[in-house]
């Protein structure tokens, strides 16, 4: 996804990586000069986890003299921008296979080759494994399914329609408890069993990073989280647990994300050998396994001791575009707990002319304007409940839109359209009673519903002005019930609207900041529902 500002922050490779590879001996321009031949620079279309490879990048060129110029995406968004037309040369996700899929007709990939590996897995707390007899013997999933039914397994994990950790947990968890011995397809989908399973989930997000923090902030009231085996070492090891985790490798198996780089530009092959030769020689292969905890690719690097023992079994991962989104939906429509989001909107009179408009078409992508794989996913669906409350000198009343079952969901994307399309501008600007408002609707909507997963949005164009004040309303938040203070808010910044305020309701909150300034609201809209 694009550009939010980032709350959360992975380790990177250090000089210890800079060093093996220059002792690696690979034949390339060893003159410290940067590349400048535009058939030596790759652009690459990448996922943000890979941010943590970037101080290898001066490296590369120094050895192989390409040049990597990244831009990062979730996988999704990713094969929206290419199937818009924007140019890549190449692309690196943790893996290819739905956009392999989805390139069946187009056949854009060149070439393919994976580069790392990190099972997508299941930590859970020490004790609790313990308690399970996990830590001696591997759960099935239905095993696992069982006790998150009963109340005694609340986890984490991302939103699958976002985040390719979650991905690639829900394909192996719907795969698993099919009872098929084959790859997965849509009629063998189990939606009754899926729903057992993702009752224990009670956080999301739509960035497996992000889920890293705020499971070390929510860790208390968790009891684990699904994430890729990487992280989850990586967390193990930084002393910000209470209570280290059980790394769980169900039995059935798990689906392992291999880092493919895609070749998308055949005249760009040279330099892709050239980095694939770099990225996969055994110096560089060692550093990126004790740095990042991902495992190497290169059979003559031996596993590093700090990785499990565990046996590994690959699952069969679906082999038609029909059976993965039919997993997505089944996830979005039946399977999670239902949302209730809370859009909490500014139409102050800085908002008139354009900027009210940009919020409308963000809106409107919600209510299903947006035709594209994203807005598919990213638009409320069945069971959700929607609250709007638009404010300016103070809240307006809010609106509750229910999206129902199957065949009332286009009644309700209706009637929010409707409320979008009736949005005027003027005013101040009060953003603490407007927030305050949203946690009283949340709170009577969660003393009645204990089981949806709420959040608030905050998009707002100025500084608050009006009504209550950062330290009214940070004694505001305080005094609310500890069920309550588990719903975070995720601000937008917006126009000239205070970074500084809107980190502060961020970071009180437990949320995520996004800068509408950097990328337009709508996709950033479509980017925020990977955490509702």
């Amino acid at each position: 996804m694009c550009s939010p500002i980032r709350l959360w922050r992975r380790s990177v490779l250090g000089v210890a990586m800079l060093g093996a590879v220059a002792a690696c001996g690979l034949a390339g321009d060893d003159s410290g000069s940067r590349a400048t031949d535009p058939t030596k620079t790759l652009s690459v279309l990448a996922g943000s986890e890979l941010k943590d490879l970037e101080p290898m990048l001066p490296e590369l060129e120094r050895r192989m003299g390409v040049r990597l110029q990244l831009t990062y995406s979730g996988t999704l968004a990713g094969i929206d921008r290419l199937n818009a037309g924007e140019q890549f040369d190449a692309v690196w996700f943790s893996h290819a296979k739905y956009l392999l899929l989805n390139d069946s007709k187009t056949n854009r990939v060149k070439a393919q080759e994976k580069t790392m590996l990190s099972p997508v897995v299941l930590g859970v707390k020490t004790a609790k494994a313990h308690a399970f007899g996990w830590d001696t013997k591997a759960p099935t999933w239905a095993e696992i399914a069982k006790r998150a039914k009963s109340g005694e397994l609340r986890y984490a994990m991302t939103n699958p329609t976002a985040s390719n950790s979650g991905f690639s947990a829900v394909i192996g968890v719907a795969a698993a408890l099919s009872g098929t011995s084959s790859a997965l397809t849509a009629k063998d989908i189990d939606a009754n069993r899926l729903r057992e399973f993702f009752q224990g989930q009670a956080l999301t997000a739509g960035s497996s990073g992000w889920l890293v923090d705020a499971y070390v902030r929510d860790q208390d009231r968790l009891d684990g989280i699904i994430n890729y085996e990487s992280l989850l070492l990586s967390l193990n090891k930084n002393g910000q647990l209470h209570e280290p985790l059980t790394l769980i490798y169900p039995s059935e198996g798990i689906v392992t994300a291999d880092y493919p780089l895609v070749l998308l530009n055949g005249a760009k092959r040279a330099a892709y050998d050239s980095v694939l030769a770099w990225v996969k020689s055994a110096p560089v292969q060692k550093e990126i396994m004790t740095t990042t905890f991902r495992r190497p690719v290169t059979q003559q690097v031996a596993l590093d001791p700090a990785f499990p023992k565990n046996l590994i079994v690959e699952l069969d991962f679906p082999s038609d575009l029909d059976a993965i989104n039919a997993v997505l939906l089944t996830y979005l429509n039946s399977a999670r707990r239902p949302a209730h989001s809370v859009f909490v909107l500014d139409v102050s009179g800085s908002m008139k002319g354009k900027r009210l408009d940009q919020l409308k078409t963000a809106l409107g992508t919600l209510a299903g304007s947006d035709s594209t794989l994203t807005g598919r996913f990213a638009r409320f669906q069945e069971r959700e409940l929607v609250t709007l409350i638009s404010f300016s000198s103070q809240a307006n009343a809010p609106v509750t839109v229910s999206m129902g079952t199957s065949g009332q969901v286009q009644q309700g994307l209706g009637q929010i359209q409707r409320y979008t399309d009736d949005l005027e501008a003027n005013g101040g600007t009060a953003i603490y009673d407007a927030l305050a408002t949203a946690y009283r609707v949340a709170l009577g909507a969660a003393r009645q519903d204990s089981l949806r997963y709420y959040s608030i949005v905050l998009m707002t164009d100025g500084e608050s002005n009006e009504g209550m004040n950062a330290e009214q309303f940070r004694s505001f938040y305080a005094s609310l019930p500890a069920a309550a203070r588990q719903i975070k808010v995720f601000p937008i910044i917006f126009g000239e609207a205070s970074q500084q305020q809107l980190a502060g309701v961020a970071e009180l909150t437990g949320g995520r900041l996004f800068d509408g300034n950097k990328t337009a609201l709508a996709p950033l809209f479509k980017e925020i529902r990977g955490y509702q």
